[in-house]
């Protein structure tokens, strides 16, 4: 039967273990001096070798004739490890075994003595799932366990264990391995292996797997089922779904020339040909912090193809840009952990880069033209204090069109409509790709809905300022609503400051069941109180800022 490359090329010894040189002295150290603990904790990203070093140190502490530190793999103990027959090394997989019962079992056992060897070492791989019950049944057994055993836990999350076992424990924190040292340990499989492949897929492969050995080698296993030619960088690519970096390179240029269909059309054939977007998302951080490393320096990169990519982005925007889109596209690869519509979360990012662009043409087209700015610029004082008092007038009844909104909706406030409706809400997606509503699209998405009664809707916002633009938007707001859900809801927005004490009071009065809350017909339309024009007043104040501003300004 045919045995995975990761299984066949587990380390056996400490001298097989990759890129944890500072943990294999230390516990090396250990084990010469006879200073073994009784519990190890294990931690770090996956693949990086802690459970086999959790079974070599088990096997290495049983062995009966052990030189230096390498096993005889002759002895009993060594041979029943070997066909995983030693009932002395015992592992518990967490995730499947966390109950408070199975710890109890296991405690009730740890005073029988091993059956041939020196310890009974107890391997809790995953240690993190266990409940808080189980660490309870745990924390004695570690505080103060028989001289015969160890404990050696693993897991990849620290942080979930509780701080009165971690201080039981001596601890390891395993890092990522090194893409030199992955490279050289692919280079020995594949000798041994007698598989063909490029260096430049090796290289790749190390890069990929993102400091996991065992991710590494599970790609190069796949890579050999996939093609029974020589590997090569493109297979690479096939198999772990994601692009080269001439291809990063066009998705950008076609982003920072403002071609937004053409970005899309790109990013709909990734997603169509089952390619990894969000990798793709990481390897386009990756290029264009590789693009600011130009910027700065460009004597940092040796391959001149590389060079003349990043030399061509250079040419395209400046050093904020690059800044700004970088950290949208982070943000893009933070909440694609937590959808499975990674597509239209990297659309949006590619709408957001774009709008930094124009941003940049415009402001470039004003310096350029700012002596003609300088002449036409004389406003009359008298024109800005009537806008000026036009704008409070329309926020003092903004203000109580609030106050009425939140009474009408209070008064008819139905959890279950609530929750159903928050369910559907993300229906308002749809409209996302849509120029004339994406904007408040994403002012209703960016808030949290606090409330329903019957049509009335009480969204929240932690910054102030979202909450005024989604105030000043709600003509567009309800259009957008009717255009998804066929029905004319009338939403408002509170700051978190204003929304705290609206809630309590609402809470205290629903316990007394004493309802303050009236039903009011608002006192204006929306028209009325954003002084909506007709198309002849637009056209005419159009008229006069052309006739101010002439050329400067840019229409998108």
């Amino acid at each position: 039967m045919y045995q995975a490359l990761y299984r066949k090329y587990r380390p056996k010894t400490f001298d097989d273990v990759v890129g944890q040189k500072v943990i294999i002295q230390t516990l090396t150290n250990g084990i010469l001096n006879n200073k073994i603990n009784h519990a190890y904790l294990f931690t770090g990203p996956r693949g990086t070798g802690k459970t086999s070093i959790a079974k070599i140190l088990a096997k290495i502490v049983n062995c009966e004739s052990l030189d230096h530190v390498t096993p005889c793999n002759k002895c009993v103990s060594c041979t029943q490890t070997d066909n995983r027959q030693n009932t002395d090394i015992i592992e518990i997989d967490a995730a499947s075994n966390n109950g408070v019962d199975e710890i109890r079992e296991l405690r009730d056992k740890v005073s029988l003595v091993p059956s041939f060897g020196k310890y009974k070492v107890y391997i809790i791989d995953e240690v993190h799932m266990l409940t808080t019950a189980a660490f309870n049944a745990l924390l004695k057994t570690l505080e103060e366990p028989p001289k015969h055993i160890i404990f050696i836990l693993a897991t990849t999350e620290p942080h979930k264990i509780p701080a009165t076992i971690l201080s039981r424990c001596q601890r390891f924190d395993f890092k990522k391995i090194s893409i030199s040292d992955i490279r050289k340990r692919l280079e020995y499989i594949c000798n041994n292996e007698k598989i063909d492949i490029e260096d430049a897929a090796i290289e790749l492969i190390a890069k990929l797997s993102d400091g996991g050995m065992r991710d590494s080698v599970s790609l190069l296993d796949q890579l050999t089922a996939y093609t029974l030619d020589k590997i090569t960088t493109k297979d690479v690519h096939a198999v772990y779904g994601t692009v080269t970096n001439d291809e990063i390179y066009e998705l950008l240029k076609k982003i920072f020339e403002n071609k937004l269909s053409a970005a899309f059309d790109i990013i709909k054939e990734y997603d169509e040909n089952g390619k990894n977007l969000t990798k793709i998302i990481e390897l386009t951080i990756e290029f264009l912090k590789n693009t600011l490393i130009y910027f700065n320096s460009s004597n940092y990169f040796e391959n001149s193809e590389e060079k003349k990519l990043y030399e061509y982005i250079c040419n395209l925007v400046d050093e904020n840009n690059i800044y700004n889109s970088i950290e949208i596209l982070l943000d893009t690869l933070k909440s694609s952990k937590n959808t499975n519509n990674v597509r239209l979360l990297f659309e949006l990012s590619v709408i957001k880069m774009l709008e930094l662009k124009k941003e940049k043409v415009i402001v470039n087209k004003v310096k350029d033209e700012i002596p003609i700015l300088e002449e036409k610029k004389q406003i009359k004082v008298e024109t800005k204090i009537e806008k000026k008092e036009a704008t409070d007038a329309v926020k003092k009844d903004i203000e109580k069109l609030k106050q009425i909104r939140i009474n009408n909706t209070l008064s008819k406030f139905d959890k279950k409509e609530l929750v159903s409706f928050k369910s559907d809400l993300d229906r308002i997606k749809e409209l996302l790709m849509d120029p004339d509503y994406s904007s408040v699209v994403s002012l209703i998405l960016d808030g949290d809905l606090k409330a329903k009664g019957d049509r009335n809707l009480i969204f929240v916002y932690k910054i102030k300022n979202l909450e005024e633009c989604f105030n000043l938007s709600l003509i567009k707001i309800e259009d957008s609503l009717k255009k998804v859900f066929g029905v004319e809801y009338k939403p408002i927005a509170v700051s978190m400051e204003e929304w705290d004490p609206i809630k309590i009071e609402f809470n205290k009065n629903m316990k007394s069941k004493n309802n303050i809350y009236e039903y009011k017909e608002e006192e204006k339309k929306l028209e009325e109180i954003y002084e909506m024009k007709d198309e002849q007043e637009i056209k005419q104040d159009k008229n006069e800022i052309e006739n101010i501003f002439e050329d400067v300004i840019v229409y998108n």
